[in-house]
């Protein structure tokens, strides 16, 4: 009986491999959301930071109204535990935390805002051997005066910047604790730091609608100046209320949106201005709002002759920098004494440092000081 050989090259027909039907498009779109649910519940923490810290809106709002839920979800379900088992491991614990607890004032006065609450306590004096701990930092504005004063501190032979820097945060202030809560940052850095001073510049991002808690608008209602005084009334007693250290408060200064600058941010320096005032001794206000104006008393980016501010017309240059830094100094110099140690007793011996310069640029090392007990 005749066979049929097939061909070497034509495999058996029960060798065929069947081809794989492609996912329908119902499929696909499945698929994606699965995939879409499970990453949104995996970094929810991290949605609702985000979320939080958009501008104060209908966008914010919409963005709010589905991360909550997420967040809430994912945190039922112990789901989050893996982003912050990762956060933990590469050091960023705590990154999608959000705190919008503000503290009271610890002392209230609703009389004059010039009136005294407290005695002004005696000048502590520093020396070469018992040295000033510094800590300074704020919004963007404390940034370029913060590395200024880095530069000059060393010339006063007494001062040490906590880690030789400026801690500044962008886009910060009192009116969005979600985004940074400055009162808990400056706890941290009284417990870690116990600084004897510390200066900082906010006011630049505070107008407009507050959010956390006390969270009222708009900008500039009696409302509002009532919470924003408890705000700032709130973080200067964090600071000075035990009697330990000593605050000092950089107010906003003039900005090319003159508007802008008598409307708003005159109503957040008088605040400012008159909260300290209610702390004589413990904290001080930095006026540099004046400063920089020309001799029409307009916004001006040179004054005699320097260029003082940045392009953006908010900002300053290293020159106006210096400037601020300069004033800081001079106010540090008559809340303490910092140059009694430079006259020797009679028959005694001072020891001195080497003078340093303030120079513009990298900042300098500073002798560290041993930290305070108790």
């Amino acid at each position: 009986m005749p066979t049929t050989t097939r061909p070497p090259n034509e495999r058996h027909p029960a060798a065929r491999i069947p081809r794989r039907r492609p996912l329908s498009a119902g499929h696909v779109v499945v698929v994606m959301l699965v995939c879409a649910l499970v990453g949104g519940l995996l970094n929810a923490a991290g949605i609702r930071k985000t979320a939080n810290g958009q501008p104060v809106g209908i966008r914010r709002d919409v963005a709010r109204f589905f991360a909550e839920p997420l967040y809430d979800v994912s945190h039922a379900l112990q789901i989050d535990r893996l982003r912050k088992g990762l956060q933990a491991v590469s050091g960023r614990s705590g990154d999608d935390d959000i705190n919008t607890r503000l503290p009271d004032p610890v002392a209230i006065d609703d009389g004059d805002p010039t009136t005294s609450t407290t005695a002004p306590p005696k000048k502590q004096a520093f020396s070469p051997t018992d040295r000033m701990t510094l800590w300074i930092g704020g919004d963007s504005l404390a940034i370029t005066p913060g590395q200024s004063f880095v530069n000059l501190a060393p010339g006063a032979e007494v001062i040490d910047v906590v880690g030789n820097s400026v801690n500044g945060q962008v886009a910060t202030g009192l009116a969005r604790p979600e985004v940074f809560n400055w009162p808990q940052h400056l706890l941290e850095v009284i417990a870690s730091d116990d600084p004897d001073a510390v200066v900082i510049t906010l006011g630049s991002n505070d107008d407009q609608t507050m959010t956390g808690d006390g969270g009222v608008g708009p900008f500039g209602s009696p409302e509002w100046i009532a919470e924003y005084r408890r705000r700032v009334g709130g973080m200067m007693d964090v600071v000075s209320a035990t009697g330990d250290r000593k605050m000092f408060w950089i107010g906003a200064p003039m900005m090319r949106n003159e508007e802008r600058s008598e409307t708003r941010y005159r109503i957040i320096n008088d605040i400012y201005r008159e909260e300290a005032a209610k702390r004589p001794g413990r904290v001080y206000y930095i006026d540099v709002y004046e400063r920089f104006r020309d001799a029409n008393g307009s916004y001006a980016d040179i004054i005699d002759g320097v260029q003082v501010r940045t392009p953006d017309g908010i900002h300053f240059s290293r020159e106006g920098g210096d400037q601020i830094a300069q004033v800081v100094l001079d106010t540090l110099d008559q809340a303490y004494d910092l140059t009694s140690w430079r006259v020797p007793a009679p028959g005694t011996t001072v020891p001195t440092t080497a003078p340093a310069s303030a120079p513009t640029g990298a900042p300098t090392t500073p002798t560290t000081k041993a930290k305070r007990t108790g």
